[in-house]
């Protein structure tokens, strides 16, 4: 037989009784570990934007002319001729015609070309915690009388 919890005088309790008293029941409070897991911020490092200059080579084509002079021939007019054969002197003089060529002028012009900014991408992944929980369990020991 079980032993139960009894004072000297008392009769023992009845543990299948629905209307005993809370008084008279053994009772113990299991407990047990639970996984809390919070999340903190901390600083992992800094980034920086730095501008600097770099010169590189450039090479680009570019259309370049230059005027050459050339002599075309053509036949006089009538009017020309009429005042040659009516014994007008043929005019002497000279003409001239300005040449001109087109040479590169290089020059840089700075111009704004692209903002550039620096800001933080949250990247987030899952990653598993891993922990050992201890909990409480409750047993019951009997001792058998002996005088039985």
């Amino acid at each position: 037989m079980a032993a139960q919890n009894t004072t000297p005088g008392q009769t023992p309790r009845e543990p299948h009784r629905s209307d005993a008293p809370e008084r008279d029941a053994a009772s113990v409070v299991r407990h047990e570990e639970r996984l809390v897991i919070n999340r903190e911020q901390e600083q992992t490092g800094r980034a920086r934007l730095r501008k600097y200059v770099v010169s590189e080579p450039v090479r680009q084509e570019v259309t370049v002319a230059a005027e050459e002079p050339d002599v075309v021939r053509t036949p006089v007019t009538a009017e020309e001729r009429q005042a040659f054969l009516d014994g007008r002197e043929l005019a002497v003089g000279e003409d001239e015609v300005i040449l001109y060529r087109t040479e590169p002028v290089v020059q840089t012009v700075r111009v704004p070309y692209q903002r550039v900014r620096l800001v933080a991408r949250r990247v987030e992944h899952t990653e598993v915690v891993e922990d050992t929980l201890r909990k409480e369990r409750v047993d019951i020991e009997t001792q058998e009388d002996p005088r039985v």
